[in-house]
């Protein structure tokens, strides 16, 4: 194996998330006019660094920026550290209140499921006392399913759809706290 390089991925440490710069306004969006604190991180850049974190998600997050040498008295690291970690802040904040709309939809949605099924089960036994027959039975388990089949919804809202968002929110308050380094070059 002379010449090449393995690369490890380790569950404790990742390699650090590295960004090379010319100028440190390529991290933000430039058609964002907020203050520089609040402002909003480049689409690419939060794309990129999202997508590394959740390559390494169980471990603990760094980030190396390069930037040219010539821009160091141009900008505040501390200002920069605080920017990237308020929008990832901001960016976790927006995934817990999807994770309790995602919850209210879904007791809403339970509410209208467990009423749909009651008044098909009471239908479809009000249609059952009427005839005996082939086609009152078909009746009735078209309603039984019908009312199951909308119970579907609220069942997978609850159960499974806000998984997802949790774990968006655990990369979000991870990348929130991870360390910043600058390396001038």
């Amino acid at each position: 194996m002379s010449g090449e390089f393995e690369f490890s991925k380790s569950k404790d440490v990742a390699p650090p998330i590295e960004i090379k710069l010319k100028k440190i306004n390529q991290l933000f969006n430039s058609f964002d006019p907020s203050p520089f604190l609040d402002k909003e991180l480049d689409d690419d850049a939060v794309e990129y660094i999202v997508s590394y974190a959740l390559e390494y998600a169980k471990s603990n997050q760094k980030m190396i920026i390069y930037v040219p040498s010539n821009h160091k008295s141009k900008m505040s690291e501390i200002e920069i550290r605080r920017s990237i970690h308020n929008f990832f802040e901001y960016k976790r904040d927006l995934a817990e209140k999807r994770i309790k709309l995602k919850f209210r939809e879904g007791q809403l949605s339970l509410i209208v499921g467990i009423s749909f099924l009651v008044t098909c089960i009471l239908v479809g036994e009000y249609v059952s006392t009427l005839a005996k027959n082939t086609l009152t039975y078909i009746i009735t388990e078209g309603l039984l399913i019908g009312g199951w089949v909308a119970m579907w919804k609220p069942i997978s809202e609850i159960l499974y759809e806000w998984w997802p968002i949790y774990d968006e929110k655990k990369i979000y308050h991870k990348l929130s706290e991870m360390t910043i380094e600058f390396r001038y070059v």
